[in-house]
């Protein structure tokens, strides 16, 4: 038998999408080789076998194990994993799945977030955050369209090595997200990633600029719209804040934090009677539950 295990089927045909080896995931995730292929043998990742059966992982492994990397930092078992990525995927729905959604470890518990709300998995219940908004991230959907440009599946390889760096070196990062823009300059979750690295970084004019870009591409990318609004209050602009927020809710009304962030600046303005009624459409949303979108 295989070092590797017996798991994967044999590949039959050759893939239409980004492939990685085991050194390749280890690079980009951060974690052991013996580490991924516990998380192989549990289950949730699922590559298949190529040249002298090597294991060959596609991007959803990739994602998934960066999405799922926080937890078996913190040494919850790849088998419990395994059990919530397939109780998460199924509880989404059709077109999502766990690489959607945050998952982290906070005082002896798994919480999900979705980016409107947080929760606890095995009970269900709700968490409220009540800590300031912090610029978010956007990756390309999982499969990109067969009849995609070669321009936009380099863009998207680069993409996904940023991913991958963050957390390693964010230089090498916004070096990747960078490449990707010179390979598609339309590539809006790009400009999301790399505008919100400068912002953490401090560089407001360069942020703005790539969240401007991603709506100029994509007037619904309620993201950049939700980070620009961010970046008005880092600059100390309230009332431009209080409006920026309201274009991200004109492109989703459903978005539970912008609700809350209005709610928290019309306060401190004054304005109760408008803050009282965003709170309660905030609370309302989070009383729907993960399930509403």
């Amino acid at each position: 038998m295989s070092a590797e295990g017996s798991r994967p089927p044999e590949r039959s045909a050759p893939s239409k999408t980004p492939v990685f080896t085991t050194r390749e995931v280890v690079r980009l995730v951060g974690l052991t080789a013996s580490r991924v292929r516990r998380c192989v043998h549990a289950g949730f990742l699922r590559p298949t076998r190529g040249p002298r059966r090597r294991f060959e992982y596609s991007l959803r492994d990739v994602l998934v194990l960066r999405t799922t990397r926080g937890l078996l930092a913190a040494r919850v078992s790849p088998r419990r994993i395994a059990t919530l990525v397939a109780s998460l995927d199924r509880f989404l729905g059709e077109g999502r799945d766990v690489t959607s959604v945050r998952l982290s470890f906070d005082r002896h518990r798994i919480v999900v977030s979705d980016g409107k709300r947080r929760w606890q998995p095995d009970s269900g219940q709700l968490l409220l955050d009540l800590e300031p908004p912090r610029p978010q991230s956007r990756v390309l959907a999982l499969d990109p369209d067969a009849e995609a440009t070669a321009a936009a599946r380099k863009a998207y390889a680069f993409l996904t090595r940023g991913l991958g760096l963050e957390r390693r070196s964010i230089g090498a990062a916004r070096a990747a997200y960078a490449s990707a823009l010179r390979a598609d300059p339309s590539c809006v979750p790009a400009h999301i990633n790399l505008g919100r690295l400068l912002h953490e970084s401090g560089d407001h004019a360069g942020a703005e600029e790539h969240y401007r870009a991603a709506l100029g591409i994509d007037p619904h990318a309620a993201t950049a719209a939700f980070n620009l609004a961010i970046l008005a209050e880092d600059r100390r602009q309230p009332k431009l804040a209080i409006d920026r927020y309201r274009q991200v809710l004109a492109i989703d009304p459903n978005l539970a934090d912008a609700h809350r962030a209005l709610a928290r600046l019309l306060t401190e303005l004054g304005k109760l009677d408008a803050a009282h009624q965003h709170m309660r459409l905030y609370r309302r949303l989070m009383q729907r539950g993960p399930s509403s979108r």
